[in-house]
């Protein structure tokens, strides 16, 4: 599994403070949901992978109302939703079909009277990093890349959730700034400010969305969105100290990736997105980030 590191500035997954302030542990994920991962984790590949708010929010306190399972073309989408379906009423799940598409596979799954939506979908082969093998999912889009598409995501649709993942994210992953800085490869026609402006036109939710939300502990509207301001000005900040022609790359130190020092760009190797991802072409630097992360090479 992937273990946060200790928590230093501008570093990517370290361990945030926001919003749990309790000993409790946070729960993101629900008993069906742990349990139906576990069993379907032999079933992912580098090519059928978890992502989504799901793996975003394992260790944070917002509970995902799916899981999402992505996949480079159509073809697999079909094949992993009926494998998928059949190991699970192989061990007692009833299944409720509500989409069956060929971009896109929608199921309910209960048993023992909970419930949760499973979804296979076609995305985007186009990403900063590989998939990353994982204990509970299998294999799980890289912390990062479920950053970026968060994003990405919040700047385009109106969800409350997405608030609250921006916020884990900035908290626990990467500065917003240097997440919108490298979004801006994945979204033409978009700069960094347009993304931070369409994150901000789209933060108003009344009370009762607030409180449809479904958490480990109840969510402070007025703390989190003090926090989301805040994260939005120190990005817009960086962004517009940021020379233009560096649009679109991540930044590395120490196998991290990490928020760089406008002044300073000469000193933080550059990493750009490609098809199905890249890990650093240096030797150092991949043997850095593994270590970080905590994660052998994936052969």
């Amino acid at each position: 599994m992937w273990l946060p590191a200790l928590c230093v500035s501008k570093v990517t997954w370290r361990r945030g403070v926001w919003p749990n302030r309790s000993s409790r542990p946070a729960t993101p994920l629900s008993k069906i949901q742990t349990d139906i991962l576990k069993l379907l984790a032999s079933h992912r590949d580098p090519e059928s992978y978890v992502a989504g708010s799901t793996p975003l929010n394992r260790g944070a306190l917002r509970y995902s109302g799916d899981i999402d399972v992505f996949h480079d073309r159509e073809e697999l989408v079909a094949r992993a939703a009926a494998e998928d379906g059949a190991l699970l009423q192989e061990h007692g799940y009833i299944l409720e079909w509500q989409r069956r598409e060929p971009a896109i596979y929608t199921v309910l799954v209960e048993r023992s009277g909970e419930a949760t939506k499973l979804e296979w979908v076609v995305d985007s082969d186009y990403r900063f990093f590989p998939t990353m093998r994982d204990e509970m999912f299998g294999y799980a889009l890289h912390p990062v890349d479920l950053a970026i598409n968060k994003a990405m995501a919040a700047a385009g649709r109106r969800e409350v959730r997405d608030l609250v993942d921006l916020v884990t994210i900035h908290e626990t992953i990467l500065p917003l700034g240097a997440v919108v800085w490298a979004a801006v490869d994945k979204a033409p026609g978009f700069t960094p400010e347009g993304l931070i402006a369409e994150i901000r036109r789209n933060s108003s939710y009344s009370p009762v969305e607030w409180r449809a939300l479904l958490a480990s502990e109840p969510l402070d509207p007025k703390a989190i969105m003090g926090q989301l301001r805040q994260a939005l000005e120190e990005a817009e900040a960086f962004v517009t100290k940021m020379p233009t022609d560096k649009a679109g790359l991540l930044f590395l130190r120490d196998g991290a990736v990490v928020q760089p020092d406008p002044n300073r760009l000469e000193d933080y190797p550059t990493h750009a997105g490609q098809r199905r991802g890249q890990w650093p072409t240096s030797a150092e630097i991949s043997a850095a980030m593994f270590e970080y992360y905590r994660k052998p090479p994936i052969p």
